[in-house]
């Protein structure tokens, strides 16, 4: 396809972002590895310690993030420490501690206080709101807006309240936008009907499972270390990743073509356990909530900006970057999802799809 051409099919679909690209996205859209109703802070359940004003003991928080050392989220997080240790006059110190575990193992930790606070992606939701998993399900969703729009409606607020009561955790800013999953394979799967009976690797997600099997593919769970190989020995005959882990993982070695069917955005979210951020003056909080959603969406508008060069690079590797019929695609996923809101979630998928 034409770079321009191209380009113009992906702003048509809202990848693009604001200006500035990020250089360096290792690992940014992850593999596998997910805000409060307002966008911000989390509304509820919380009390503040002292009078609210600016004055009051220095504090320390460590943050475990689940990304690697480098990874742009940890960088932009470390960026926001130090712009919060200069707008606190130093009362308020930020460490970010990266690969620090697994999404449970981290949010485990600031449950019980070992840490004050997690960079995580969507388990949040897989583990306290279950019901609301379509939030970051395939094909859900027309555009990215309306993924987000989603995560700052009430259905979910449950889940918030189960997160801080159960998880001792509150979610802080907006969802982070880690990049549009998109799906390889060695031919073009412009319409549903091209992927019908492909072995097609999914993360072990079973309504995932349940609706890229609904669609006509037959998915398939391979752990991502092993992604690779599976490809190339035939073991899967697809995929489905963001289009800067098909870069990195050098999925374009063993896959000639790359269908931007846009099923799904990946997120990745701020939490912090309730007592720390209960601790902070008003003052502090409120300089952490807002310097920190700054600071995430200038991150997301680098990323869907980013996006467009990661599939150029795909381009340059030797895939064939197909454009495919996506409204064939969101109306052949429509039974498969219909079933799963019927069965597993809530409310229902005309009620989302009018989000």
């Amino acid at each position: 396809m034409p770079q321009k051409s191209r380009r113009s099919f992906i702003e048509q679909l809202g990848l693009l972002g604001g200006a500035g690209a990020v250089t360096s996205l290792a690992g940014c859209s992850g593999g596998d590895g997910g805000s409060g109703g307002d966008g911000t802070a989390d509304s509820g359940g919380t009390s503040t310690s002292g009078d609210g004003s600016s004055g009051g003991e220095s504090q320390s928080m460590l943050i475990g993030s689940v990304f690697p050392s480098g990874h742009v989220i940890n960088e932009m997080a470390n960026s926001w420490a130090e712009t919060v240790a200069e707008e606190t006059n130093d009362r308020v110190s930020i460490t970010i501690e990266a690969a620090f575990g697994g999404e449970s193992e981290v949010m485990e930790q600031t449950r019980i206080g070992s840490i004050d606070g997690t960079i995580i992606g969507t388990r949040w939701v897989i583990d306290y709101d279950p019901e609301n998993f379509w939030v970051e399900s395939p094909f859900v969703f027309e555009n990215w807006e309306q993924q987000k729009r989603a995560f700052q409606t009430d259905y979910l607020d449950d889940g918030r309240q189960r997160l801080r009561e159960e998880g001792n955790q509150r979610l802080v800013g907006p969802p982070v936008y880690r990049g549009y999953r998109h799906t390889s394979g060695n031919q073009a799967y412009e319409t549903p009907e091209d992927i019908e009976g492909a072995n097609l690797r999914v993360p072990d997600l079973s309504p995932w499972v349940n609706i890229w099997e609904g669609i006509g593919a037959s998915p398939t769970t391979v752990a991502f270390d092993e992604l690779y190989s599976a490809l190339q020995q035939g073991v899967v005959d697809a995929q489905e990743n963001p289009a800067e882990t098909v870069s990195s993982a050098s999925l374009y070695e063993v896959q000639s073509h790359y269908t931007l069917t846009q099923h799904l955005a990946s997120t990745g979210w701020f939490t912090f356990n309730t007592d720390t951020f209960s601790s902070l003056s008003d003052d502090d909080q409120t300089v952490l909530t807002d310097t920190l959603t700054e600071s995430i969406e200038s991150l997301s508008s680098d990323i869907q900006e980013s996006e467009s060069q990661a599939i150029d690079e795909l381009e340059s590797n030797g895939m064939n970057i197909v454009e495919p019929d996506r409204e064939a695609w969101l109306s052949a996923a429509q039974e498969p999802l219909r079933a799963q809101f019927e069965s597993t979630w809530e409310p229902s998928l005309e009620e989302v799809r009018n989000i």
